[in-house]
């Protein structure tokens, strides 16, 4: 049995988790947060989410976690196209994503979660680096209809775990939110709301953000 530990409001855990559904994989979900203890640390050296159990065995990155499912279930759905360069396309596309577009919004939303203040500067440096970020993205997305091409690949389960959040976590500091200018985002992100999959992530993501939101108020 496949376990993976992580939390609904993580993107990297929800690429993770979508990446398990997308495959048909059977899977335990443990909710739990980040931790610097030493129990945690056994697991995930880092202290971060997610991470995967199996038969004993602990993975950790979310990125070697999906390239590990990938390779271990060959009989499953593929999300990693067979021809190689297409396949380093997705990984590429997954880089720009997670290094480029969401790490420039951690900036803000990860003390503005936490109720810390974040200065204007802080906030006009985000600004700047999202919408490189997203200048970037732009021109590599293909929408037809899905992020990579006809089919759904681990660009998908980067980019819906990902985007979405960046763009309902910065709102409060941005508006718009750089991320919302991608050209055909508001349609892609629609179709894959209609997905059951992408569906059963965004909605267990948006149900704890509101929660969290109400408890900070």
């Amino acid at each position: 049995m496949i376990r993976l530990y992580g939390y609904p409001i993580s993107n990297y855990s929800n690429k993770v988790k979508l990446f398990l559904l997308e495959k048909g994989l059977d899977f335990e979900e443990i909710r739990i947060p980040y931790s610097q203890d030493e129990e945690f640390l056994k697991k995930s050296p880092m202290g971060k989410i997610p991470f995967l159990e199996t038969d004993g065995r602990y993975l950790f990155e979310s990125g070697p976690i999906i390239q590990w499912i990938e390779d271990s279930f060959p009989e499953s759905k593929k999300l990693f196209p067979q021809d190689p360069f297409e396949a380093a396309f997705v990984r590429s596309m997954i880089v720009i994503i997670e290094n480029y577009v969401d790490l420039p919004a951690r900036k803000i939303y990860t003390p503005g979660l936490q109720r810390k203040p974040v200065s204007e500067e802080t906030i006009l440096e985000a600004k700047r680096e999202l919408e490189r970020g997203t200048a970037a993205l732009a021109r590599i997305v293909r929408f037809s209809p899905f992020i990579a091409g006809s089919e759904m690949t681990a660009a998908d389960c980067a980019a819906f775990a990902t985007l979405p959040l960046v763009i309902d976590n910065v709102s409060e500091w941005l508006s718009p939110c750089p991320v919302e200018n991608l050209p055909g985002l508001k349609q892609y992100l629609e179709m894959m709301n209609s997905l059951p999959g992408p569906a059963k992530v965004e909605k267990a993501r948006t149900t704890i953000m509101k929660a969290l939101r109400r408890s900070k108020k």
